[in-house]
């Protein structure tokens, strides 16, 4: 018997071979996918941001106490203690008075009696010719040197620093005392608790030399400001302090005489000022150094300090031992303080991806921010690379 084979029995059971035409097609897609992921990671790779912050400059404030010790031990600063007594004495010439008239009448400055009140922690000295200030603007002085014990009051005469009816006050006049620190201020003040009166003396006809109550106060007054200009100049050498150091000077009792009267008539008088002066030194690095430690502390993390300046620090003594070398100071100071591109609130893994105006409304919400600035290139993308490596954070 023959077997029969047929053409289509012979195409179904033998299939035909890959044409060059399927080959070419798998090449072009392979070389097409290969040209994409290229040119994607090219793409991701030219693709960067720079973020640039303008910070706040946050203010920040310390007060706090300094410890001074000629042989510091830990918390204290290296310095001096200094004090004497120096005396200056003078003869002034008194300056004629002339007149047309029958009388010339002298005024003299308006004198009263204050309350000075202390509603702050600590009992306050005040030496004598301490500064009171009305609220307008005219100033006085204490006769005397008070210790106003803190929760109390003194009472202590003043006496305006020149002539004039407009220096008379009545009783209840308030006054300031600007000498004192000014977050202070308002705890210790004064009233007044008499009325303010001056005086007037009369002079005859012609030129006649009298001395008067407002000469003596400056002959006093000029004395001393020479004597507490030596004690500073002496002090200073003692103490062996340079131009590096810093210094406060605490002015104790003062004593004023004089050998003539208010209305004495006189060709000259002798007057005399004593004050007795205790004064602490201490190098400014070293309390620069403490100042930025403490103001330091104040600051949240990731922010950082700016300058101190000393200049602006303000200083008061509160104790002094000079037989043994130490003080203490309550010291006040201020600088700025702004973030830092290492703060986690301007972590860079928070913001790959996003759009840059999203980036903008998000950190300029931040404590701190000021302005946010985008810049990307290519200048015509809108979002940040998806790759914190290609963004940089710049802080200003």
């Amino acid at each position: 018997m023959g077997i029969k084979i047929t053409r289509g029995a012979q195409a179904g059971n033998f299939p035909q071979p890959p044409t060059p035409k399927l080959f070419r097609n798998i090449a072009v897609t392979f070389v097409l996918v290969t040209v994409a992921v290229i040119a994607v990671a090219l793409w991701t790779s030219s693709v960067k941001a720079k973020i640039i912050v303008t910070a706040k400059h946050e203010p920040v404030s310390v007060d706090t106490v300094l410890d001074i010790a000629a042989n510091p031990t830990s918390g204290q600063i290296k310095g001096r203690v200094v004090d004497g007594t120096f005396t200056e004495s003078r003869e002034f010439t008194v300056q004629a008075v002339s007149s047309t008239v029958t009388s010339v009448s002298v005024p003299t400055k308006s004198t009263g009696r204050v309350k000075i009140t202390n509603n702050y922690s600590k009992d306050q000295p005040l030496v004598v010719k301490t500064r009171l200030l009305t609220d307008d603007g005219r100033l006085y002085r204490i006769t005397k040197t008070v210790n106003v014990p803190s929760g109390g009051s003194v009472e202590v005469e003043a006496t305006s620093d020149e002539v004039g009816d407009k220096y008379e006050l009545p009783i209840g006049t308030h006054f300031s005392i600007p000498g004192l620190w000014k977050d202070i201020q308002p705890l210790i003040f004064a009233d007044a608790v008499t009325s303010f009166k001056g005086e007037s003396s009369a002079v005859g006809d012609g030129t006649r030399k009298m001395v008067t109550a407002d000469a003596l106060a400056r002959a006093q007054e000029e004395l001393q400001n020479t004597a507490l200009a030596r004690a500073k100049d002496t002090l200073t050498v003692e103490a062996g302090a340079d131009q590096d150091w810093e210094a406060i000077y605490l002015v104790g009792a003062t004593q004023k005489q004089s050998n003539a009267a208010v209305g004495q008539e006189a060709d000259s008088f002798l007057a005399q000022a004593k004050v007795t002066v205790t004064a602490v030194f201490f190098p400014k690095e070293d309390v620069l150094a403490f100042l930025r430690s403490r103001l330091s502390e104040k600051i949240p993390e990731g922010y950082t300090l700016g300058d101190v300046d000393l200049t602006q620090a303000s200083y008061r003594l509160e104790s002094a031992d000079p037989a043994k070398g130490a003080a203490r100071l309550a010291v006040s100071a201020e600088a700025e303080s702004r973030l830092t591109n290492s703060s986690t609130v301007l972590k860079k893994d928070l913001i790959v991806g996003l759009q840059s105006d999203e980036v903008i409304r998000k950190w300029s919400a931040l404590d701190g921010v000021e302005q946010v600035d985008v810049e990307l290139h290519p200048s015509w993308v809108h979002r940040l690379p998806s790759m914190k490596d290609k963004i940089t954070v710049e802080v200003n």
